[in-house]
């Protein structure tokens, strides 16, 4: 046997000497009824070697190692037994579950084996049993537990005291469930606890038994205020001491009492704030900002009057922890932090014992939403208004942020953000805002919280003019700002705190100046073929950009300076004298800017300067310049000044022929070449023409009613030379007209040079003319019938020829209604053209057409015609509204109807009344014409009637007229006829219809046949039976495919020759209706009939055919047709069989069966069986019930 054996079979004895106490199942002291309390875990914790296990007084042993965990019912307890292979020291400890406190007294002895009862309770435990030397240290923690704060006990703390067993539940003998305790000092005054035995097999506390007590902290709800600790209580006479046995195993003393006790305390509360930043755009990495030395009060009211304590903020907005007593508090800031708004807002704050409460809050920073503006000004106005071409938009700014307060000597190189603004015009301003509007490059702008308006947050701004805008200069500039005037382009400010709001030390607004370019002219005046200088000419000078003008005039040398050097512009300004100064100085609302001889006296822009008339310089060409001011402080030579003679001719010529002939269509170009002499080189000049008629002398029209000109705007590279002038315009109008060209050259809007000879022949453009008019050669009219050899005359006239000339009219037929060339029967287009000498300006040529016209019917042709001198196009006529240049091709149709059905299907029987439609196309209204009518054998072509004819006169070109006919049917049975139609005019053919297969025109006679014969024997005979059928074979004829058609058949009595009845008195009938595929065919159709009273009669088929509409067209009725026949046979009577009459039933003699009878012995025999298992089955049954 073990030593393990041995030491379950030594545990066994004590725990059945326990059984005089309680009564156990695993880790129960209590009877099975009372089993049933919530278990309680207990952990096990195992140090050094050894072997641990527990055991149940069922003698239920379970090994335990470290980090076991078992499950034991409240109040009941297990044996805890350790043994160790030598001798040892051995401990058992019972602490809490976490293992940090002694809940129990320790138990230790030297030896191999040592066991201990531990106890359920309210509280886990953790059983740790160590082997050898115990680290003092572990213990000492476990052990070192102090007496804590009375009022406010925290978890660890342990108390101690005095108290008396006031009931013991068992005992004398029994099993002890549990003990009352009271009469608690200390801590525990005035608590009642309940506990359980920790020593089971000690002796029994008794009421009235004085213990002390030792109450361990282990949980502190602060929030409910629960204090939960571990009681442990120690008589205080004749205590076990948990080691100490008897000679029967049991420990000697009083037990231990082991349980829990609930105590209420009321914990403080505490508070803490929190402040975050927002708009951190604004103050990230700004020193002007932190949060650090923000004050906030903690007042009892929400007036913020009685204060219990304060918040105090660090660097990262984190306040000091505040302790309070539960209830309800209000924060509100007392002094903000560098950089940011004191916040007015009051927080209120509930403080919950035992719990810290948070307060976040938010301080807005301050900075500057006073939007900072560029004004732009011009130095000479001091205001937003500009001098000449010069402009104050444009200009470019550098606005650069730094994140802290500097001045120019402790200015970081590298700004935080930099943004380049440009001015734009205003209402009554230039300016540049901070904002996206002006920028035009840079980094992004600070924005508020709404994100839409930039702001600025406190830190240096520098403002510098770094590009002036179109004629301006930066060189003397300055900056007005509310601290004054700063000379340069360059200003440093700073955003500063003013309590909640922010501003900028030089205000939001600023005046840049910058002065205008200004410069001067000079030059010389020269007669140009003298090479004299010309003194006392006038000019005027006008700017082009303001119109402000003014009067110069050359001195007694031809020489002119606006220089102050030369004359002050001070000295009788602007009087346009040769000893008077100039001055340009108008700005745009009016105003006139004060006269500086330092500056030059023509601001930056583009002047005209003209030369005016005067006695010096009659007959001479007009000076006509500009010049450009656009450099500052600069005198430009505009060198000697000369006045040339003028002299312009002019020969034009149509672009297309190259000649002085054009075709008068819509697209015409006359290219007049202007010669010219006189002109100065480098001069833009206008030579305008317009076209004039030669026969009135008034301008020529165009087709819109306007005059046509000719523009044509060049700069001559020498005096002499050419230059064209383009005449773009419609000609349609001009066909037999001569047009001249009148020419004119400007110079800067004057009139310099003209060319205007009406009878100038270079300057001479003739339009040739066509008039056309066709006819049929046969008809002499504009009518032409559609057949294979067609002829068409067209007579031209033309005007406006050369005389004696050779040229060339083609002409080509078109059609009227798609304006498109018409095409032959053969595909091809149908063309003429005939070459000619003119005799005279004016004559006449006949152009002829031959061509297959088989296709033409219904068109209408017009005759286009085409003049050409050599392969030059001369004129043209070309009008599809022409009824000169018409020729109609008429066409006829026709719709030849049945009068009475209205269908194209007649019944072959007496005469039938025909009426024809005859639609008409392109006849010439008001004429008179005769339709011509026969009715002709489709398949013979033999006439079937006499002509018929009807004289009308159509009031339009298109319409219909109807011609009747009677004809005898009687021999057109399965035959088709068609009806011939033809329109003549004087007696000749212009139209006809006459197509054998023309559905519309044809009329249809169908013919059908009938085969008749018994289903049965397939044969013209059957039997004079019940049920019988009749299989009708009809064959029809000359039937339009496609179309539905209706059969309806009747038996007839050969006998009578009147339809046959069946016993009900009805008739024997059968219809179908059908669509053929082609125009001949075979049909069947069933007649069903009762026959048993036809034994030896015949009856025969009558069929009729209609039409969908149920018109009768063919009919099939030969009562002695034998085909149409079947006969009914009388029926021989079978022997052993009664033959009633129809109606009555029959009745079969049978006698003895016979092979085929319907007589079933088989089924007889199965039925006989069955019946036999049946009763076997019953007898079987009852034998066995009564046995």
């Amino acid at each position: 046997m073990t030593k393990m054996h041995r030491g379950k079979k030594a545990a066994a004895s004590l725990m059945a000497g326990i059984l005089l106490c309680q009564m156990f199942v695993f880790g129960v002291s209590k009877t099975s009824a009372d089993a049933r309390e919530v278990a309680k875990k207990m952990s096990f914790e195992v140090v050094g070697e050894g072997i641990v296990t527990v055991t149940d007084t069922a003698e239920r042993t379970q090994e335990i190692t470290s980090g076991s965990v078992i499950e034991v019912p409240k109040g009941m307890c297990v044996r805890v037994q350790a043994e160790s292979p030598k001798e040892t020291d051995i401990a058992v400890h019972v602490l809490d579950k976490d293992g940090n406190y002694e809940l129990e007294d320790v138990s230790e002895v030297q030896g191999k084996c040592f066991w201990r009862d531990v106890t359920a309770m309210e509280l886990e435990k953790k059983v740790v049993v160590t082997f050898g030397k115990e680290d003092k240290k572990i213990r000492a923690v476990r052990t070192g537990q102090t007496r804590g704060n009375y009022n406010k006990p925290e978890a660890g703390d342990v108390f101690t005291g005095n108290c008396v067993i006031t009931a013991v539940d068992g005992g004398n003998g029994h099993t002890v469930h549990s003990v009352t305790i009271g009469g608690f000092t200390g801590i525990l005054a005035g608590v009642t606890a309940t506990g359980g035995c920790a020593d089971h097999t000690a002796a029994a506390p008794y009421v009235g038994q004085e213990y002390t007590y030792r109450y361990t902290v282990t949980g502190v709800n602060k929030v409910t205020g629960e204090v939960m600790g571990n009681l442990y209580c120690t008589s205080v006479t004749g205590s076990t001491d948990g080691v100490t046995k008897d000679s029967g195993g049991r420990l000697i003393g009083y037990q231990r009492i082991s349980g829990s006790a609930l105590i209420y305390r009321n914990y403080s509360g505490y508070a803490k704030l929190k402040k975050g930043k927002t708009q951190t755009m604004l103050t990230n990495g700004n020193p002007q900002y932190s949060l650090e030395d923000a004050c906030y009060g903690i007042y009892k009211d929400r007036s913020a009057t009685n204060e219990a304590a304060t918040f105090t903020t660090d660097k990262e907005g984190n306040s000091n922890t505040v302790e309070l007593e539960e209830g309800t508090y209000y924060v509100k800031e007392k002094k903000a932090p560098k950089g940011y708004r004191l916040d007015e807002t009051v927080y209120p704050v509930t403080v919950v014992s035992g719990q810290t409460v948070s307060v976040n809050v938010k301080d807005v920073p301050v900075y500057s939403d006073m939007e900072l503006i560029l004004e732009k000004i011009d130095q000479e106005y001091k205001a937003g208004k500009s001098h000449g071409a010069g402009s104050l938009e444009g200009a470019e700014f550098t606005v650069c942020y730094y994140a802290g307060i500097y001045d120019q000597a402790t200015l970081p190189k590298t700004p935080d953000r930099t943004w380049v603004l440009k001015s734009k015009k205003e209402k009554d301003s230039y300016e540049s805002r901070l904002n996206k509007d002006y920028q035009i490059s840079g980094d992004d702008f600070y924005y508020a919280e709404d994100g839409k308006i930039p702001v600025l947050p406190l830190g240096t701004i520098s403002i510098e003019e770094t590009k002036a805008p179109e004629g301006y200069s930066l060189d003397g500039a300055y900056i007005e700002s509310v601290e004054g005037k700063t000379e340069g382009t360059y200003y440093l400010t700073k955003i500063i705190q003013d309590g909640n709001l922010a501003k900028i030390q030089g205000g939001n607004t600023y005046k840049i100046a910058d002065r205008i370019f200004r410069g001067d002219i000079e030059f010389q005046k020269k007669d140009e073929e003298t090479q004299e200088s010309m003194a006392g000419i006038p000019f005027r000078i006008t700017s082009v950009t303001t119109g402000e003008s003014h009067m110069i005039m050359t001195d007694a040398n031809g020489y002119f300076s606006s220089a102050s050097n030369y004359v002050k512009h001070s000295e009788n300004t602007n009087t346009g004298q040769a000893e008077s100064g100039i001055w340009f100085g108008l700005n745009s609302g009016g105003e006139m800017s004060e006269v500086n001889d330092d500056n030059g006296a023509f601001p930056y822009d583009t002047y005209k300067m003209e030369e005016l008339r005067c006695g010096q310089n009659v007959d001479k060409a007009l000076y006509k310049g500009t010049f450009k001011i656009s450099r500052d402080n600069y005198i430009l030579d505009l060198g000697t000044i000369m006045n040339p003679d003028l002299v312009i001719s002019t020969v034009a010529k149509d672009e297309e022929t190259g000649t002085h002939y054009s075709n008068a269509d819509e697209s015409v170009t006359v290219i007049d070449t202007v010669t010219y002499t006189g002109l100065k080189k480098g001069k833009e000049y206008v030579m305008k023409g317009i076209l004039m008629d030669h026969k009135t002398g008034e301008p020529v029209l165009d087709s819109k009613g306007k005059k046509i000109f000719g523009l044509q705007k060049f700069i001559p590279k020498t005096a002499k030379g050419s230059v064209e002038v383009e005449f773009n315009f419609d000609g349609n109008t001009l066909a037999g007209k001569n047009i001249t060209v009148f020419e004119e050259c400007y110079l800067d809007e004057e009139l310099i040079a003209v060319h205007k000879d009406i009878e100038d022949v270079s300057q001479m453009i003739h339009f040739p003319e066509l008039k056309t008019s066709v006819k049929d050669d046969q008809t002499g009219i504009h009518i032409i019938k559609s057949e294979k050899d067609m002829q068409i005359t067209d007579t031209v006239e033309y005007h406006n020829l050369k005389k004696g000339k050779k040229y060339k009219i083609t002409g080509i037929l078109m059609d009227k209604d798609t304006g498109k060339a018409v095409k032959d029967a053969n595909g091809e287009k149908i063309t003429s053209s005939v070459e000619f000498v003119a005799e005279d300006t004016d004559g006449s040529v006949d152009v002829k057409f031959n061509f297959d016209g088989t296709n033409l019917g219904g068109k209408i042709l017009v005759a286009f015609e085409k003049l050409y001198y050599g392969e030059k196009l001369y004129g043209t006529h070309a009008d599809l509204e022409d009824e000169e240049q018409t020729m109609y091709v008429p066409e006829v149709e026709t719709v030849a109807l049945n009068k009475e059905t209205e269908t194209h299907h007649a019944l072959a029987d007496g005469t039938v009344e025909l009426l024809d439609t005859v639609k008409y196309r392109n006849l010439l209204p008001g004429r008179n014409y005769t339709l011509h009518g026969m009715i002709v054998e489709k398949e013979t072509g033999n006439s079937v009637s006499e002509e018929r004819t009807l004289e009308f006169v159509p009031e339009k070109s298109e319409g219909s007229v109807e011609l009747g006919f009677e004809i005898s049917a009687d021999e057109l049975c399965g035959k088709t006829i068609v009806v011939y139609e033809e329109i003549k005019a004087d007696g000749k053919s212009i139209a006809e219809h006459k197509d054998p297969e023309a559905k519309e025109q044809s009329i249809y006679f169908p013919e059908i046949g009938t085969k008749a014969l018994d289903k049965n024997s397939k044969t013209q005979e059957g039997e004079a039976k019940e049920k019988q059928k009749i299989i009708d074979q009809i064959t029809y004829k000359n039937l339009l495919p496609d179309e539905t058609y209706v059969l309806k058949g009747v038996l007839m009595d050969k006998e009578t020759g009147k339809e046959l009845l069946d016993e009900n008195g009805k008739r024997v009938t059968a219809g179908i209706s059908f669509v053929p595929e082609n125009e001949e065919g075979t049909i069947e159709m069933t007649f069903e009939l009762d026959a048993r009273r036809l034994a030896g009669k015949s009856v025969v088929v009558f069929e009729r055919l209609y039409d969908e509409e149920e018109h009768l067209i063919a009919k099939e009725e030969d009562i002695e047709n034998a085909d149409q026949t079947v006969l009914y046979r009388k029926q021989e009577i079978p022997k052993n069989t009664i033959v009633e009459k129809p109606g009555h039933n029959s009745k079969e003699v049978r006698k003895s069966p016979k092979t085929g009878d319907e007589n079933r012995m088989d089924l007889w025999l199965v039925m006989l069986c069955v019946c036999g298992i049946a009763v076997v089955t019953e007898i079987v049954i009852y034998k066995r019930r009564n046995r």
